[in-house]
Order: structure tokens, then sequence, then C-alpha cells
């Protein structure tokens, strides 16, 4: 079983290769809109690695589950940090405009989403099912931003969107 710290590590990664995928696709981006779009998903991402790591279990560990999480911290971050799941850096790089950034960043955003859907169903500590699940509702939440933002006809929402 993971602990909320494996869960907590994976979701960091994930955060990290999101973050880090957006700011070279937005280094690399011709339009200057679609730069500054890429560039606003890349401090989403950054601000939301910030928000997991002040994720805390606040039950100890016996000295065996320390050692197992010790053990599995290290395979499950490099299991996880070379998949950007599924966001290409490339394909955003490319993007004509920023409907097409919106539609890879939310297709990024709904895998996400379902990998942590996917590790509820390996815990047993209900405190840790609590915490994914608010990291799961954060994720649905950035959805709801580039929704609005895809809403918007003139794209001037920027500082409305930034993290909390």
């Amino acid at each position: 079983m993971f602990t909320l710290e494996d869960i907590r590590n994976i979701a960091i990664q994930i955060e990290r290769n999101g973050e880090e995928t957006y700011r070279n696709a937005s280094k690399a981006a011709k339009d200057p809109q679609v730069a500054e779009m890429l560039a606003w998903m890349a401090e989403e991402e950054k601000c939301h690695a910030d928000w997991f790591s002040g994720i805390a279990s606040k039950k100890p560990l016996t000295a065996e589950q320390a050692e197992i999480e010790r053990m599995g911290r290290t395979l499950l971050q490099d299991m996880v940090k070379g998949n950007t799941f599924l966001l290409n850096e490339d394909e955003l790089k490319n993007a004509k405009n920023i409907e097409e950034v919106v539609a890879r960043s939310k297709a990024f955003e709904l895998d996400t989403i379902l990998f942590y859907e996917f590790l509820i169903e390996f815990l047993d500590e209900q405190e840790t099912i609590e915490q994914l699940r608010k990291i799961i509702k954060e994720e649905r939440h950035h959805i709801l931003k580039l929704e609005q933002l895809e809403d918007q006809q003139d794209c001037n929402c920027r500082d409305s969107l930034s993290c909390r």
C-alpha cells in the first residue's frame, strides 16, 4: 500500500513534470499569446507542487513502514519522473492558438486526475484517501479555470487566474 508521503511525492513529481514541460514550451513558442498562456500554466503547476509540498501526515510511521517508505519513494519517483502524463512538449510548442493550448492542457489535467483516482484504489488509510481527494479537487478546479479562460473571447483574464 502507498503512504501519504508516497502520494504526496508522486503528486509533486507530476506537477514538476507539468511545470517543466509548460515552461520549456513557453520559451519555444513563436506566438506571444501562446507563450504567455504556457508560462501561466507553468506557474499554476508550480503552485500545485508547492501546495502538495505542504501536505503532511499526522500519523507517525512505524520503523517498518518508514523503511518501506524510504525504499518505495525512489522507485515511485523514478517511475513518475519521466512521464509527463501525455503532455507533449512539442505539441504545445507547435500550438497555433490558445484554444489548442487549453485543449492539450485540459487533457493533461484530466489524465492527472485519472491517475490520482487510480491511486485511491491502492490506499487503505482514510486520512490518505481524503488528502488525495483534496488533490483531485484542486486539479478539477484547475480545469474549471482553463474552461473559464477558454470562454473568454479576448483572453485578458490572466491576472484573475493566478494561483490563490
